[in-house]
């Protein structure tokens, strides 16, 4: 029997971490896990640690800047000079 039923438990806060950092918690479970957050270090800790890693993850994702006009025309320019490949 949970003596706090209104605060999550650390095992139940872990396991919706994720939910509750890509806003997908609602009602109940993100009143819970927020009630726990507030009172527990080690999973606001946890929660940090999922946030700065989702931040990274997200900076890896973005494209690189687009080659320069002319790179791009080197770059042609060198393969139009290239020999025809033997049929």
């Amino acid at each position: 029997m949970l003596l706090r039923p209104w605060v999550a438990s650390c095992h139940e806060t872990g396991e919706l971490l994720s939910d509750y950092v890509d806003g997908e918690l609602e009602g109940r479970s993100l009143a819970r896990v927020s009630r726990h957050l507030a009172r527990c270090r080690r999973c606001r800790a946890l929660l940090d640690s999922l946030t700065r890693v989702l931040e990274l993850l997200r900076t890896l994702a973005e494209p690189a800047a687009p080659p320069s006009p002319a790179l791009v025309a080197a770059v042609l320019e060198r393969v139009e000079q290239l020999p025809d490949a033997p049929p």
